[in-house]
């Protein structure tokens, strides 16, 4: 998920500029997309891949096989998002999976009230979506969110993901069909994409979304922007012909990948590495 050259390690391990420069910019993407998906909101997914990119950058002098050195990034990652970083937006208001269908239930409007035009609505049905699943994984814990993300959105093996939660395979395996288990139960009672007995509509959550300030405003819009919005009904179809908890799966699979202004970013943290005075990370000898 997050791959480092060994020999640019190496070099950003001496204190080369240009090498660490590298080694953020081939980590923040990952990082950041993982925060994105914990966090569910994009101001503190940026703080937190700005922390876990400057705990990289001062560590690389701890990392035994610099040819592992994106698995290790990936531990740090992980351990800084479920162990240390503290309660996002969205996560302090502890939602759970039946507030949430709750609040998905209350208030839907026909679409034809958005007032919106067609590629406006496209637009605003994809923020909806991409809203609506951030949120869902913030129903589980930390710890089963990290493992449903790692191991069914990103599709890491059981070592992989096992290593970077720094558990065992079978508490891996344990936690992923915990989350599984919870996100599929919801998708399928709830999810009018994921099936037919789903009763939410991402067009008819529009108005309420705009209403309630979801929607349509820049921080919103970011999210959406990085591809164009898939027509809904083809989203529908193509993620109803799967079977059993692919949908969920495939669903969560549909968010784009999130980009930011991570130039500026990788740049803050190199400089704020230089304030009050530069600290090189030092190889173990």
């Amino acid at each position: 998920m997050i791959k480092l050259d060994p020999n640019v390690v190496l070099a950003a391990r001496e204190g080369n500029r240009a090498a660490l420069e590298e080694i953020a910019r081939c980590a923040q993407r990952p990082v950041f997309n993982l925060a994105m998906r914990m966090l569910a909101n994009r101001s503190d997914a940026e703080d937190a891949t700005q922390e876990i990119l400057v705990k990289i950058i001062t560590h690389l002098g701890t990392v035994q096989d610099v040819g592992a050195a994106g698995g290790w990034a990936l531990k740090v990652a992980s351990r800084h998002l479920v162990r240390e970083r503290r309660r996002g937006q969205l996560e302090s208001m502890r939602l759970e999976f039946n507030d949430f269908a709750e609040d998905l239930a209350d208030g839907a409007v026909s679409s034809n009230e958005s007032g919106l035009s067609e590629p406006e609505f496209a637009l605003a049905v994809n923020e909806v979506k991409i809203g609506c699943t951030l949120a869902m994984l913030v129903c589980l814990s930390r710890d089963l969110r990290i493992a449903y993300i790692l191991g069914e959105i990103f599709e890491l093996s059981d070592t992989e993901a096992s290593s970077a939660l720094e558990i065992s395979a079978a508490a891996f395996r344990q936690r992923l069909r915990r989350a599984r288990d919870k996100v599929t139960g919801f998708v399928s009672q709830t999810c009018g994409i994921a099936g037919a007995i789903g009763a939410c509509h991402c067009e008819r959550r529009v108005v309420p979304a705009l209403k309630q300030g979801r929607i349509g405003c820049p921080e919103a819009k970011k999210l959406s922007a990085a591809r164009a919005p898939v027509d809904i009904n083809t989203l529908r179809r193509q993620v109803q012909s799967l079977e059993g908890s692919r949908r969920s799966a495939g669903l969560m699979r549909t968010n784009p990948d999130f980009s930011s202004g991570m130039g500026e970013l990788v740049a803050r943290v190199l400089d704020e590495l230089r304030e009050p005075g530069p600290q090189r990370p030092r190889a173990q000898h």
